[in-house]
């Protein structure tokens, strides 16, 4: 059932279709403003809005957009979601070429479809279990064991309100040294993160950031310990033959 964006009263519908092309926004009883006003609204609005972290716009796509859907993730989330793993590999192939390069590692020395393989089984490892963190701290954090959580709709939650890393693209036409500032895009996708889930949970910030302090923490220690791992001169060589 959609919502209204601005109170989150759930509403019987959006808007009234007259004819082909001509509607009428359904106003909420509640709050009396217009229910979903980014109906109306071109997806440039929608990206400025989701850029400043306005919390409309996230009820607008994970519940009146997205649909309801029992399990599974919506094709066009999940398409983005691997765009999203693509561009981590750009980045990290970046740092960990210099970092091998720094520490005398025979990282760079592999073929470049080996190195390519090996920093995208890192990016998807980080995916899963920063997917698997946050689920288990909203599993902790959701006390009612009678409360239903759309694990789903979490994962789409994150992968939606991690946009901001698509502005990594526009690094491309900077000198590489500018890549060390990617820093600033990590905090507008924290920042997101924390606002979408905030908004589909319906909980405050605080409990907001928490769940994502426990995802990143996993998901850093996933990186250390697969990266400490995958330094052993044994891999070294069967990533050589």
């Amino acid at each position: 059932m959609p919502i209204c964006v601005e109170c989150g009263v759930p509403v019987a519908n959006l808007y009234t279709e007259y004819s082909k092309g001509i509607i009428k926004l359904t106003h909420c009883e509640k709050c009396n403003k217009f229910a979903d006003k980014y109906v109306e609204h071109d997806f440039v609005i929608i990206f400025i809005d989701m850029l400043l972290h306005k919390p409309q716009v996230y009820r607008h796509l994970l519940f009146n957009r997205l649909g309801y859907r029992d399990h599974g993730i919506d094709p066009n989330v999940l398409k983005l979601g691997i765009l999203l793993i693509l561009f981590d590999v750009y980045i990290k192939w970046f740092r960990l070429e210099k970092y091998y390069t720094v520490s005398n590692i025979p990282f760079i020395e592999q073929p470049l479809f080996l190195q390519y393989l090996y920093i995208l089984f890192l990016c998807v490892i980080e995916f899963i279990v920063f997917q698997f963190g946050i689920r288990l701290a909203v599993f902790f954090y959701i006390s009612d064991k009678y409360a239903i959580v759309k694990y789903n709709y979490i994962t789409m939650a994150l992968i939606i309100s991690s946009f901001g890393k698509i502005l990594i693209i526009s690094m491309v036409i900077w000198d590489y040294d500018q890549l060390e500032f990617s820093w600033l895009i990590n905090v507008v996708v924290l920042t997101s993160n924390i606002e979408a889930l905030a908004v589909f949970l319906d909980m405050d910030y605080y409990k907001s950031f928490g769940i994502m302090v426990v995802g990143l923490g996993l998901k850093i220690l996933a990186q250390m310990f697969f990266i400490e791992v995958t330094n052993s001169p044994l891999l070294m060589t069967l990533l050589s033959i």
